[in-house]
């Protein structure tokens, strides 16, 4: 199980990086290493760069996301990093 403390930085990818995709993915700072506020394990995180933002539309930057800690369908190694501790 991937360690994760609050104040960390995590990354989680919203679909399995692949070649020739652009990765899309979600950073942010871990508010909560294990809520269950949405009825599920994950990590509350405050975003700070989403993959897909830009200038004009920050998209889920500055926002609250939950990242599953673990998902039954279409899990993978690395799904989520903690940055932190690379």
């Amino acid at each position: 199980m991937l360690k994760v403390n609050a104040g960390d930085v995590i990354r989680s990818y919203d679909f399995k990086p692949m070649v020739g995709r652009e990765d899309c993915f979600v950073e942010g700072i871990v508010e909560d290493n294990e809520t269950k506020e949405m009825g599920y394990k994950a990590y509350k995180i405050t975003v700070t760069k989403d993959s897909w933002s830009d200038a004009e539309d920050k998209g889920r930057v500055g926002k609250t996301v939950y990242v599953p800690i673990k998902v039954l369908y279409n899990d993978y190694p690395g799904r989520v990093i903690n940055l932190s501790r690379i």
